[in-house]
């Protein structure tokens, strides 16, 4: 096993399923020191032996990022077992597919303290070591963030948040040695599209969705590329592209016809 001084340190949220597994497996592959951290003590602990398996070295710190103070717990833990953090990745969350008035205030909540508060929390707590290290952050967003998501309002609205927030971090620390990028994938092949909601796979957007490995290939590309934003797929970065250049209310029809339910009436 290599000497954990002479390995990478990254943190990954939301580590046991979907990208945030396939993404730390790639990481310890690569050698890196894979932080995991996730709700699922009996899920990090089985992927953490994999890892360890394969002579790689990985660490599981369970947490609960939907509560309160999540963010600063996980940093004061991290900060109490010395682990050198050079590379953040903000991967966990979740969403909500439906009417807007049919969403669970506390299911809402949960999801805002998640996709934005906990994400931007962690990346304050951790940015002034990742800037002494020459370090990464990697947020993972979507291709929601580039036009309103009727039926997805509230999700599509926390990834324009992390989109823009990164772009800008992007800007602010370019020239100081922190990189900061922003994956944004169409739907994904994981548990998170079923968790959505009843209904979610028979709209036009999710019927053909990616493939994890083609994501997180698209994130070791992001952590040692200059770009803040990498769009995964041919036809996502087109229509990512069309959104930005056309009449914000065309653009909301539009993505209202691609993401409704069958039954609802389209353009």
């Amino acid at each position: 096993m290599k000497e954990h001084s002479m390995r990478k340190v990254a943190i990954v949220t939301g580590a046991s399923s979907g990208i945030g597994e396939a993404l730390a497996l790639a990481m310890a592959a690569q050698g890196t020191h894979v932080v995991l951290v996730a709700r699922s003590v009996d899920r990090l602990t089985a992927l953490a032996a994999r890892i360890e398996s394969a002579g790689d070295r990985a660490t599981v710190l369970p947490a609960d990022l939907a509560g309160p103070g999540a963010a600063k717990r996980l940093f004061d833990e991290v900060e109490r077992r010395g682990l050198p953090v050079d590379t953040l990745v903000n991967n966990a969350g979740f969403g909500f597919y439906g009417q807007f008035e049919n969403e669970d205030p506390a299911h809402l909540s949960a999801m805002l303290q998640v996709n934005v508060v906990a994400l931007t929390e962690l990346t304050r707590l951790f940015a002034p070591l990742l800037l002494a290290r020459r370090g990464a952050i990697l947020n993972v967003a979507s291709t929601v963030a580039f036009q309103p998501s009727p039926y997805m309002s509230a999700y599509g609205a926390t990834k324009a948040f992390v989109l823009s927030f990164t772009e800008a971090l992007w800007a602010e620390y370019r020239g100081r040695g922190l990189h900061v990028a922003a994956v944004c994938p169409g739907p994904v092949e994981t548990p998170f599209i079923d968790a959505m909601g009843a209904g979610v796979r028979s709209t036009a957007v999710f019927k053909k969705p990616l493939s994890v490995d083609a994501v997180v290939q698209a994130c070791l590309r992001a952590l040692d590329g200059k770009s803040p934003t990498r769009i995964v797929g041919l036809v996502n970065w087109l229509l990512a592209q069309t959104s930005r250049f056309s009449p914000r209310a065309v653009t909301a029809l539009v993505s209202a016809a691609m993401f409704a339910p069958p039954s609802k009436p389209t353009l």
